[in-house]
């Protein structure tokens, strides 16, 4: 009967325990840092939360005996489970020190099978990963978990008749309730990352379809018509009601409900609008006071207003995505504004790079960069859609690159730059192309800090590295080494590879052929440049400079 009524006590309290980590887990605080999966980058947060759970779990305890019948390690094993070695660390120190502050016989023990908790599903965690913890999985290593905590204080507690009798009469509760506990938690968790990762997956889906019809529509520049295109592309892809997108001074289009009054070619009415322009901020409205038309029977209820800013972070305009009052703005609304924002200013910035290419009088800007159109964007942001099913947490940073990569090849002008500078380039565009070609490609660059204020011609890297990519592609992975060397007064740089090889190393390409000419008009005879095959495949090329160190030259 004790263990009986000890067991239907924890069982109602672990309840609250499942609210309270539900209600946390929904919270914008804590999606904004845990992204689209709970295996976060900050693994210290989540030791921290899964502390304050074992606190809980320590306070809503049952008193027996000197002991504590309680369900602190719930929050100590998921910490672990999620989070790894750090997360289980973390959240067993903070849960073990509060147990061993409030003293009793068990103190001690409970101490130390707490922290072995975390450590425990820590390890299991790292080793196996965390799709590993199925359902029966996490209530068979929470069982064996709470087993040795129980250990613990049978082996530590005196006098040996007092450890048995604690150990034998909480042994089921304990264990019942920790191992349903972690176990419906971890099942709950799982379902909120699936829904997260189906609303991310759906919302990229909708940004391809957007990015794909929307470049074949602004190729002469972020005009009106473009832009109304643009605006009603995302209208018939989108839930939102109305769509308009605006300069820094005009409305360019405006689509959907509202459209009697809010048409291209007129100033911008609404002072919100004004406000995201001044700040570059973004703003999320709601009721007609925050969007504040003059006119008096506008539907516009809600709104998400959000900056668009070329490869120099500089504003171009806004993009605005509108509800009626019979809509609410959902987080996942203003993250997806967000990303579909920060892809079309990749577009746009694209159309500018296509017009500077347009005007260019210097044949490597006209030549090298003639591959960073729409085509090649469009391709690029084809993988990171793929990639965004498998990891979606890594979007972010291939569109990062993305951005640096278009800035790179839209402002640097410089005759030389820093080694550093065109490394951080090229890196970025493997990176790309790494995720374009779904891990079919591996690269290394050679340790070259001692080389890196060295100064060479900008963009003479990258058409080499998609040479590689292009004759050297096969079935299994494609290996690409970049190395250099400094004898006398000459740098040299290789770009090697083990693919099929150049079936005629001496017929270069236009790129590689341009890079030749720019480091014959740069060094006159003082270079070399050879591509070499091998009979049974893989190519290397070397480039012979003379050595130059000091700032950048324009």
């Amino acid at each position: 009967m004790l263990k009986d009524s000890i067991s239907f006590l924890l069982l109602e309290r672990v309840s609250l325990i499942l609210v309270i980590t539900y209600i946390i887990m929904q919270t914008y605080f804590i999606k904004k840092i845990f992204g689209n999966t709970l295996v976060v980058k900050n693994k210290l947060i989540l030791g921290i939360i899964g502390g304050f759970l074992g606190i809980l779990g320590t306070i809503f305890g049952i008193p027996y005996n000197g002991a504590i019948v309680n369900y602190r390690d719930i929050g100590v094993i998921l910490s672990g489970m999620i989070g790894g070695m750090p997360g289980g660390l973390v959240a067993g120190i903070i849960a073990a020190t509060f147990r061993l502050f409030l003293g009793g016989i068990t103190a001690v023990p409970c101490f130390f099978g707490t922290i072995s908790a975390g450590l425990i599903s820590g390890f299991i965690s790292q080793y196996y990963g965390r799709k590993h913890f199925t359902f029966f999985r996490t209530l068979f290593y929470t069982a064996v978990i709470e087993i040795i905590h129980l250990t613990y204080v049978l082996l530590m507690v005196k006098p040996f008749e007092v450890a048995y009798n604690i150990t034998f009469n909480i042994l089921f509760p304990m264990v019942i309730t920790n191992a349903l506990g972690v176990s419906f938690l971890n099942f709950m968790i799982i379902n909120m990352e699936e829904k997260l990762e189906y609303t991310t997956e759906n919302a990229i889906n909708s940004i391809f379809v957007i990015m794909e019809r929307s470049l074949n529509t602004i190729k002469d520049g972020f005009t009106e018509r473009s832009a109304r295109e643009i605006a009603k592309t995302i209208l018939d892809n989108t839930s939102f009601e109305a769509v308009a997108l605006t300069d820094k001074k005009k409305i360019l289009a405006h689509v959907g409900i509202g459209d009697d009054h809010h048409y291209s070619g007129i100033p911008i009415k609404t002072e919100a609008t004004k406000k995201v322009i001044k700040s570059g901020q973004g703003l999320k409205i709601v009721g007609k006071k925050g969007i504040n038309c003059p006119y008096p029977n506008c539907p516009l209820y809600s709104a998400i207003i959000v900056p668009l800013e070329n490869v120099e972070g500089k504003l171009i305009g806004t993009l605005k995505l509108y509800y009626s009052r019979n809509n609410t703005i959902k987080n996942s609304d203003i993250v997806f504004g967000k990303k579909l924002a920060q892809t079309l200013s990749l577009i746009i910035s694209t159309a500018k790079i296509n017009e500077e290419l347009k005007m260019a009088t210097e044949e490597k800007l006209r030549e090298l960069m003639a591959n960073l159109s729409p085509h090649f964007l469009f391709n690029t942001l084809n993988a990171i859609k793929y990639i965004s099913k498998k990891e979606p947490e890594k979007v972010n940073k291939f569109i990062d690159d993305l951005s640096e990569l278009l800035r790179y090849t839209l402002y640097e002008n410089s005759t030389y730059v820093t080694l550093n500078k065109e490394l951080t380039f090229t890196k970025n565009y493997l990176s790309l192309m790494k995720l374009r070609f779904k891990d079919k490609i591996n690269y290394n660059v050679e340790d070259y800090e001692k080389y890196s204020e060295i100064l060479v011609p900008p963009f003479i890297l990258q058409p080499i590295v998609e040479n590689s990519i292009k004759h050297g592609m096969k079935d299994t992975i494609l290996n690409i080494n970049i190395r250099f060397l400094e004898k006398e007064n000459s740098f040299y740089i290789y770009v090697e590879d083990d693919g099929k090889g150049m079936l005629n190393s001496r017929k270069k390409g236009k790129g590689l052929t341009l890079i030749e000419n720019r480091l014959k008009s740069l060094y006159n005879d003082d270079y070399n440049f050879s591509i070499k095959s091998g009979l049974f495949g893989g190519t290397t090329v070397e480039i012979k400079i003379p050595k130059k160190v000091g700032e950048t030259i324009d």
